[in-house]
């Protein structure tokens, strides 16, 4: 358990950027436009890992996110494995997940196959995402007296959380600070940082409206470039989370 932990929290650590280097990112991408006070207003909505609320009191965070290791989410469908039979995966990047033939068809098709590890992003990059797109979606199980445990519920963790801040944002950064998991909800003109592409930043404000409830992540990632050798881009993941 304690090298499955460790093994965790060291790929969070290495792979998601403090609150700190997040704002200074996103204030040099912004020209000075995206502000400091404009990110404390942002942080204070924060949504905290915090396994003891989630699953009671005797529960460590150890075996928490052990438990969300375990489990596995389909790229495609969003359907929500805590056992088996265990999840195909993409053989390039190892770090997107299919519960069927025809969800990895379709998935690849749809957006993979110009995203995959050879293309752009760390396996690393994708292993985070993943972790992280898992742990949201724990955050938003609850009990449902006649389905038993379901996800998107009234009475979820993350439902709480975000009618106490009254947080209605689609985009979460995650960020890994004092070895404590945490989302950060962005708004909406966030995207406008995200992207430099104009087409692909017109299609994401378009997916962002208000008619959306989706939730969707951004993790900041580095990747190889011809002009940059460690130049900082933005993975977009989308999950099956659903806003209250």
């Amino acid at each position: 358990m304690d090298a499955a932990h460790n093994s965790i929290e060291k790929m969070l650590h290495d792979t998601l950027i403090s609150a700190g280097h997040l704002f200074v990112s996103m204030n040099k991408m912004s020209k000075g436009k995206f502000t400091k006070q404009q990110f404390d207003a942002q942080f204070k909505m924060r949504i905290e890992v915090d396994s003891q609320l989630m699953t009671g009191p005797d529960t460590t965070q150890e075996e928490f996110f052990s438990s969300v290791a375990r489990m596995s989410l389909c790229d495609n469908c969003g359907t929500l494995r805590t056992g088996l039979p265990k999840m195909l995966t993409c053989s390039d990047c190892r770090g997107l997940y299919y519960c069927t033939k025809t969800c990895q068809r379709e998935h690849w098709k749809l957006a993979h196959k110009s995203m995959c590890t050879k293309k752009l992003f760390s396996k690393q990059a994708y292993r985070a995402a993943n972790f992280c797109g898992k742990l949201l979606s724990v955050l938003s199980l609850g009990m449902d007296p006649e389905r038993g445990v379901a996800v998107n519920t009234d009475d979820s963790y993350l439902c709480a959380a975000l009618r106490k801040h009254g947080c209605k944002d689609h985009v979460y950064m995650p960020v890994f600070q004092d070895n404590t998991l945490m989302y950060i909800p962005m708004p909406l003109k966030f995207v406008v940082y995200l992207v430099p592409e104009e087409a692909r930043r017109a299609t994401l404000q378009t997916e962002f409206s208000c008619s959306t409830r989706r939730v969707s992540m951004a993790l900041q990632t580095q990747v190889k470039d011809v002009a940059d050798a460690t130049k900082s881009v933005f993975m977009m993941k989308d999950t099956y989370v659903i806003l209250p």
